[in-house]
């Protein structure tokens, strides 16, 4: 989240110097930095743009995956996920300590929704659903689990699309220079990351997690990266990959987890699970705990 706060921040900074160095240094700044500007304007141009979110997250969850996903979790493990009115996200919170004095003899089955579902209720349970940027709280929303490129031992893609309510950091932006820039800030900021987990045969358990791409809003990954790029080469902010491994391992170790980081389906080993998998069963694309 640090490193989003930086991207964020930053990203008004950036907006200054293409304003400033389009008109009268572009051929310094292309030579010295290796810079774009005019490819910069354009994918700031691009940033700004409404996002249709619909076309953004085909597979974002609803109000029955938290349903569902209850359902499918408490059949197999009885009390696991909770349903409280005016409590947790939504109502819904996930009761670790009821693991205690239980066995697991079942499989669970979870969709990409369902997954999805539960990584916004531990999100919420864990931070009130807020980050810091500054001195200000924004609302942060899990939209979208999704797997693709699911391998015969259970390795996939991993994706999570996070959504950004940057409306009270732009609040903050009516004093000189930045009111100038204010308008090229989106009110919303949609970080779709990817990420390949392959399962390794140390223990059922273990995987590692590598890049794969990163985008913002509606910008394709390679101009995610170019404007990472062009704003490491000014501010030392890192590179789209170092972000992306850091909301990607997040979110992979939130659900599945290690001995020192332990997630939803490694906290069921001490109860008998034996490993994870990312499997299709009917043609639907699956997260198993068994």
């Amino acid at each position: 989240m640090k490193a989003l706060k930086g991207v964020l921040i930053t990203l008004v900074v950036i907006i200054a110097i293409v304003g400033v160095t389009v008109i009268g240094g572009y051929v310094a700044v292309r030579s010295k930095y290796g810079i774009d500007l005019f490819r910069t304007a354009g994918q700031l141009k691009t940033l700004t743009k409404d996002v249709d979110e619909t076309a953004l997250c085909p597979n974002a969850y609803g109000e029955q995956d938290f349903v569902e996903m209850k359902s499918a979790v408490n059949d197999k493990i009885d009390g696991l996920i909770v349903y409280e009115k005016d409590k947790g996200y939504n109502g819904y919170s996930v009761n670790f300590a009821s693991l205690a004095g239980k066995s697991m003899t079942d499989p669970i089955f979870l969709t990409e929704k369902h997954v999805g579902a539960i990584a916004q209720t531990v999100f919420y349970e864990q931070t009130g659903g807020k980050i810091k940027l500054g001195d200000k709280e924004v609302s942060v929303t899990v939209v979208q689990i999704d797997f693709s490129e699911i391998a015969a031992n259970g390795s996939a893609d991993f994706n999570v699309v996070a959504k950004l309510d940057l409306t009270p950091f732009k609040a903050d932006m009516d004093g000189f220079p930045y009111k100038l820039f204010k308008k090229y800030i989106p009110d919303n900021l949609y970080v779709s990351s990817t990420v390949r987990v392959d399962k390794t045969e140390e223990d059922g358990f273990a995987y590692t997690v590598t890049h794969k791409s990163l985008t913002l809003n509606n910008l394709s990954a390679d101009d995610t990266a170019d404007l990472f790029n062009t704003l490491n080469a000014v501010l030392k902010i890192g590179t789209a990959e170092n972000l992306n491994m850091q909301i990607g391992t997040t979110a992979v170790n939130a659900l599945i987890g290690t001995k020192d980081a332990i997630g939803f389906a490694y906290s069921m080993k001490a109860i008998g699970a034996k490993s994870f998998d990312f499997g299709t069963v009917s043609d639907i694309d699956l997260f198993i705990v068994y």
